[in-house]
C-alpha cells in the first residue's frame, strides 16, 4: 500500500513538524496562509493550525494580515548563538567604517551548504535596495560572498555546490562548474571576489574572505565568513574598493583568532 506525502508528513514527530512549518514559512517571500502552508508542508490543515498556534504563542511565528510570518523570538534566539554574536561584534566596527567610506551596502555572510546566509547588513542614505536581508539566503555560486568563502573551503564544500543546479540568474551568471573552479583559483590568488551582476542584474559587489588560520583547510586556513560591499553596477567600481574590503576582512580575521566559530 502506497503512503501519501501527507501521511508521511503526519507521521513525523511534533518537533519535526514544527520545524517543517518554520522552514516553509522562512522560505516564502511573504506571508503564508493556512491552506497554502498545509499544501506546501503536506500536513493536514488542522495539524498546521494547531502547531502554528503553539508557535505563535511562543513568538516563533506571527499572524499577519494574510497569514503567517516568522516571529521575533527566532531573531532573539539567533542573536544568542555564540559564533554569530562574536563574529558580528568583531566585524561591525569595520563594516561601519566601510559604510562611511563608500556609502554602499556592507554585508557579512556565512556559508551554509550551497547558500550564503546573511548575518549582518548595514545601509546608508544613498544605498540602493539589494535582494538580501539579515537571515536571508542566496546561492553561493552567484554571489561575491559565496565565491570568496568557497575559494577557501575544503573540496567537499565546493563539490556540494558544483553538484547542485547552477541556473543562470542573469546573462553574466557563471553556470559552468569548470569556469567556477577557475574563478575560485583566481580568488585564492587575489584574496577578493567579484559579483559582476551575476546574481541580480544591475547589482555589483566586491567581497573578501574572513579567515581563521587554525582551521584545517586549503593551505592550513579556511574562511569562516565573508565581507562585502554591494551597490549599483553603474556607480560601484569594485576594483577600486577591493583593497579596502580585503584590509577590513584581514583585520577581522586577526581579531577573531583561533577560537572556533562553528
Amino acid at each position: 500500500m502506497r503512503i501519501s506525502a501527507e501521511e508521511t508528513a503526519e507521521h513525523r514527530s511534533v518537533g519535526d513538524r514544527m520545524l517543517l512549518i518554520l522552514d516553509t514559512v522562512a522560505a516564502a517571500p511573504g506571508e503564508l496562509g493556512l491552506s497554502e502552508l498545509a499544501r506546501q508542508t503536506g500536513l493536514k490543515k488542522a495539524t498546521v493550525h494547531r502547531l502554528a498556534a503553539d508557535l505563535v504563542a511562543h513568538r516563533m511565528l506571527e499572524r499577519g494580515g494574510y497569514g503567517y510570518r516568522l516571529g521575533l523570538h527566532l531573531f532573539e534566539l539567533g542573536q544568542q548563538v555564540p559564533a554569530s554574536r562574536r563574529l558580528r561584534a568583531t566585524a561591525l566596527p569595520f563594516m561601519a567604517d566601510l559604510l562611511a567610506a563608500t556609502g554602499e551596502v556592507v554585508q557579512l555572510g556565512v556559508l551554509d551548504g550551497t547558500e550564503i546566509v546573511y548575518v549582518e547588513k548595514l545601509t546608508g542614505r544613498h544605498s540602493v535596495p539589494v535582494p538580501s536581508s539579515v537571515g536571508s539566503r542566496l546561492p553561493a555560486y552567484c554571489t561575491g560572498l559565496g565565491k570568496a568563502i568557497l575559494a577557501f573551503e575544503d573540496e567537499s564544500a565546493i563539490e556540494l555546490v558544483l553538484a547542485a543546479p547552477m541556473p543562470a540568474r542573469t546573462s553574466t551568471t557563471i553556470t559552468d562548474g569548470k569556469r567556477l573552479l577557475r574563478e575560485l583559483e583566481t580568488i585564492r590568488d587575489s584574496g577578493v571576489a567579484y559579483d559582476r551582476e551575476e546574481g541580480t542584474k544591475g547589482i555589483a559587489c566586491v567581497a573578501a574572505p574572513i579567515i581563521v588560520e587554525s582551521y584545517v583547510g586549503r593551505g592550513g586556513h579556511r574562511a569562516v565568513a565573508g565581507l562585502s560591499v554591494t551597490g549599483p553596477a553603474q556607480r560601484l567600481h569594485p576594483e577600486r574598493l577591493a583593497a579596502a574590503v580585503r584590509t577590513a576582512a584581514l583585520s577581522i580575521s586577526r581579531l577573531l583568532g583561533p577560537p572556533s566559530l562553528r
